[in-house]
């Protein structure tokens, strides 16, 4: 049996207090495009007590893969290029790749990389599949 080189792919935000929490479960939605995914939330409360909710996604087994691909491939060659350029940065030794999208872009279906008010999003590779590094250049690399 073949191991798939991807293991799963956690998407997580943070809905600060001036937000709309239905407008940032929609940028999460437009990610997701359509796989059904429930939300964990997690009510935080902020540096000078303001609420803060966190949601999480995980996508995980045989959806995992596909959508990470299909996700990998709505960002521009550039910002693929400087991932790969850049993969110490946005990768670690436990096999994870991070990504940051723009939470409003991603409400206007637009997925396009951002630091700040970002989506985290964490693809988990298989680290019994071998080299995990090449792995990550091999997906960021594919059309």
């Amino acid at each position: 049996m073949r191991q798939e080189p991807i293991q799963s792919v956690e998407l997580s935000t943070i809905a600060h207090a001036t937000e709309d929490p239905n407008k940032v479960d929609k940028s999460l939605q437009n990610l997701l495009q359509g796989i059904h995914q429930q939300f964990t939330r997690h009510y935080l409360e902020g540096h000078h007590g303001n609420p803060i909710v966190k949601i999480e996604a995980k996508v995980t087994h045989e959806n995992a893969g596909e959508f990470a691909y299909s996700l990998i491939r709505k960002l521009s060659k550039s910002e693929r290029l400087l991932l790969i350029r850049d993969l110490q940065l946005h990768s670690d030794d436990d096999g994870n790749l991070y990504i940051r999208v723009d939470k409003q872009r991603s409400l206007q279906g637009v997925l396009q990389m951002a630091e700040d008010d970002a989506i985290r999003i964490k693809i988990k590779f298989n680290r019994l599949i071998g080299d995990y590094k090449k792995s990550m250049m091999l997906f960021l690399e594919s059309d």
